[in-house]
């Protein structure tokens, strides 16, 4: 029996024992677990921005602006500058605010962004550190070191270290811990000084004000001040309703910024399967599938994937066995960590952890933008690490304070064995996140049954073929680019995006047809998308289909009245059409679709009013004709071709001193036009000036 009490999850403070600097081994530790992150991280420096680094970063106008940006990080919700998204969204403000630094002093370069999340990630490590040896005093230090390493090497983690973007998740678990260290007293005997509990509320709403999932340590310090800490229930409750005061300030603050509008989206199925639920029965079956994942990928971590979106988790019923062992292990848990309170009380607390940190993000509350996401396991794992170490502890007797017993060995091999795998593990996962490619291309294989990892390698092919002119490498990325979104649509064919941006493909290749189709279910799918209408009128555009290519420009307008693209295509538009009218012998017509590509075209296009005006001139109407060039030349007192036009009226309403004018201003720009010796040597025949005639007709005869 004494060595069980030798084992018990929470061992009581043993006596003070005096240890020689020299024999402290907690240096030599927090040094090595900075070493594990670079081995497992380290080649994460190279890589290139992906995925969702746009949104926090890269595009977000408030960020680009570096720390000058900083009042409208909080002004607005945090993708707001990013797409303009209003209504509810996060509200990540600290995390925009690190994001301009990083803008500020390293001007967008992955290397560094790279080099700031690990190390965040190791200033996390060394906080964890010192909140385990607070929580347990009495447990052996190499003890506290492997709950750290098992957290470190956890494959589970890659997603958050190597995204820039999860910047958000690793500033969120630094407060957060930092705020549990603070809070917790030095020991069972002594109360919480007034300024650590300052500083432990300052840093919750930090860590609030990073992500709003921290919201989960408003249960689990309490908790742990109870359970672990040995705390009366009284001060547990005081530190619950200290912590629901930030929290509720935070909540109020940004439901001021935000509101409470929601903003509707049309691919809700896509981003999460639940979305796609017809009835109770489907919804609470679905759930405890997307639950059992969760606590696989603690588990088995392997294969990752950064998408796990439509249909990569089907939509379940209760006959799947899956929602059943879920319901099973999460059950049994539960009544485990309920059970085992007191007696194994951080056995308990491990899982309660796990149930509490992971509540906002599992969907089992709150249907949120993903189906699963393994940046959402990265605080959760922490309870998996230091459950892990305990139970083990408690199977096979090893003494928590010595780090002894006859099955040490055992102890050491299992977890020798843990710790080499997941190293491996997350060593050969961090490469997939190289870059978008290799990312995606991962994707399809680890989530083939995505839609959203088929479109996203698609769109990367079409993304890497549009520019290339090797007209054969860029082909084959189309059509690679092609059988993905065909791929993507037969998982969901109401992914709108994979039709048009097939349609693009399909364009460059030469298949207009095929591009119309796809663009035309796009619109099918929502006919309030614009970019479809705006490049069916681009084809009809092209092949001088006038009509047909103003219905779909015009249709832009009518859902967008402010989008410039649309105004510029109608402006070419009937610019192009009066070219093919004058050509074809319709002058009149000509001027009409001229006047009428004015009223859209807001640059300044000289070509229309030279156009109109060489009409009007060559059906001898000067007056009008003159109008008209001098209007261009308003515009552009550079151009040659509206000032030697203007000088041509000029000779042919006999002014020939505005003749001489303006034909001498086109060869102060370029003293080479030959239209312009003509002008003048005419001009000066008319006048009688036969010497000054003869001097520009040489000229003339002698220009190229």
């Amino acid at each position: 029996m004494a060595k069980k009490n030798k084992t018990a999850d929470h061992p009581s403070t043993p006596p003070v024992v005096t240890v020689s600097k020299k024999s402290n081994p907690e240096f030599a530790i927090r040094i090595f677990l900075a070493v594990v992150v670079l081995i497992l991280y380290g080649q994460s420096i190279n890589f290139e921005f992906t995925l969702d680094d746009d949104l926090f970063y890269l595009k977000h106008s408030s960020v680009q602006q570096g720390i000058s940006g900083f009042q409208e990080f909080f002004s607005y919700g945090s993708l707001n500058k990013f797409d303009g998204t209003e209504g509810l969204q996060p509200y990540r403000p600290i995390t925009l605010f690190v994001f301009a630094i990083q803008k500020k002093f390293f001007d967008n370069s992955p290397a560094m962004a790279h080099l700031m999340n690990v190390l965040l990630y190791v200033l996390l490590l060394q906080i964890l550190f010192s909140l385990i040896k607070k929580l347990f005093p009495t447990l052996n230090v190499y003890l506290v070191c492997l709950i750290c390493i098992l957290f470190t090497t956890h494959p589970i983690h890659t997603e958050v270290v190597a995204s820039v973007k999860s910047m958000d998740e690793l500033l969120a678990a630094i407060f957060a811990f930092l705020s549990w260290k603070f809070l917790l007293p030095n020991d069972q005997n002594t109360k919480l000084k007034p300024s650590a509990l300052i500083f432990g509320l300052l840093f919750f709403m930090l860590a609030l004000l990073s992500k709003e999932s921290a919201i989960a340590f408003l249960v689990i310090i309490p908790l742990a001040h109870y359970m672990l800490m040995k705390k009366d229930l009284k001060s547990s409750i005081y530190l619950f309703v200290s912590l629901a005061f930030v929290a509720g300030l935070f909540l109020l603050i940004r439901h001021q910024v935000l509101g409470s509008a929601t903003s509707s989206s049309d691919s809700q199925e896509l981003e999460n399967v639940l979305n796609a639920t017809k009835n109770f029965g489907e919804n609470t079956a679905t759930k405890a599938v997307i639950l059992f994942y969760y606590i696989k990928l603690l588990f088995i971590p392997w294969p990752l994937n950064w998408d796990y979106s439509f249909n990569q988790i089907p939509v379940a019923n209760w006959a799947s066995w899956m929602s059943w062992l879920s319901v099973f292990i999460y059950g049994g848990l539960f009544v485990f960590a309920i059970l085992k309170f007191k007696k194994h009380s951080v056995l308990s607390f491990s899982i309660l952890f796990f149930f509490i940190a992971s509540s906002p993000t599992n969907n089992l509350f709150i249907v949120n933008g993903a189906t699963v996401g393994e940046r959402f396991l990265f605080v959760p794992s922490f309870g998996f690490a230091l459950g892990i170490v305990f139970l083990m502890n408690y199977l096979l007797n090893i003494d928590t304070q010595q780090f002894s017993g006859k099955l040490k060995n055992v102890f050491i091999g299992i977890f020798s064995i843990l710790l080499i795998t997941f190293s491996g593990l997350t060593m050969a996962r961090v490469g997939d996140w190289k870059n978008n490619l290799s990312l995606f291309e991962k994707g399809v294989e680890n989530a083939p049954n995505s839609s959203r990892t088929q479109y996203s390698l698609a769109t990367e092919y079409l993304n890497r073929g549009e520019p290339l002119t090797d007209t054969v490498e860029r082909n084959e990325l189309l059509r690679k680019s092609i059988e993905h979104f065909s791929k993507s649509l037969d998982i969901y064919p109401k992914n709108k995006l994979s039709h048009y941006n097939s349609s693009k493909c399909y364009a460059f290749l030469g298949d207009t047809l095929s591009a119309m189709i796809h663009y035309h279910k796009a619109i099918e799918l929502d006919n309030k998308y614009i970019m479809p209408y705006n490049n069916l009128g681009v084809i009809f555009h092209a092949r001088n289909e006038f009509d047909s290519a103003q219905y779909y420009y015009e249709q832009v307008l009518k859902i967008a009245p402010n989008e410039i693209t649309p105004k510029k295509n109608l402006g070419d538009l009937f610019l192009m059409k009066g070219i093919y009218q004058n050509n074809n012998g319709f002058p009149e017509e000509a001027i009409a679709s001229y006047k009428k590509s004015m009223t859209y075209e807001s640059t300044n296009n000289v070509l229309i009013f030279n156009n109109m005006a060489s009409i009007y001139s060559s059906l001898k109407k000067y007056d009008s004709a003159l109008i008209y060039f001098e209007k261009g030349f308003e515009m552009n007192p550079k151009d040659v071709m509206i000032i030697q036009n203007i000088a041509v009226v000029a000779y042919l309403t006999k002014n020939y001193l505005k003749a001489i004018e303006y034909a001498n201003k086109a060869l102060s720009i370029n003293n080479t036009l030959k239209k312009s010796f003509g002008i003048l040597a005419d001009t000066y025949t008319a006048m009688g000036n036969s010497k000054e005639a003869q001097r520009y007709r040489t000229l003339y005869d002698n220009a190229k």
